[in-house]
Order: C-alpha cells, then structure tokens, then sequence
C-alpha cells in the first residue's frame, strides 16, 4: 500500500504519539485529515482493528483500509 497526497485519511482510538501529531504529519505528507470515515475515506488508523468503535464499523461498511498507528507512520515517511 502507498499514500498518495490528496488522499484521505482519518484517526480512531487511542495512540502511542499524540493524536495532534499524527494529524499535522498527515497534513505535511500532503494528505486530507477527515474527522469521521465516509465512503471518500481511503484509510482509518486505529490501533484496534476488533474494538467496535464505530469509526472502524464505518471503515468495514465502506471497505475503508486500516492500519495500525505503526504502519501508518512508515507509510506517511515514504511521503514526506
């Protein structure tokens, strides 16, 4: 999987780095920071794929990819 600028991205659940951070380096990596997942949303970062939030129940209805805090912070380096 590759982040391209211009794609959208949204954050659920807790997170080792600051909720904050991740958002400003998605921003710096060209990247649209949604506050909730739509069918428009191209990935989800949750660290609890299981944990029922309805951010991720949104991401499996719109087959929205998830990753984890970890893989989303490789992937937006290759970005920026």
């Amino acid at each position: 999987m590759t982040l391209r600028p211009g794609q959208r991205v949204a954050f659920s659940g807790h997170f080792l780095s600051a909720r904050t951070d991740l958002e400003a380096r998605a921003r710096r990596a060209g990247l649209r920071v949604d506050d909730v997942v739509t069918e428009s949303t191209d990935v989800l970062v949750a660290n609890d794929a299981g944990s029922g939030e309805p951010a991720v129940r949104a991401a499996l209805v719109h087959g929205v990819r998830l990753l984890d805090e970890y893989t989303f912070e490789e992937h937006v380096s290759l970005v920026a």
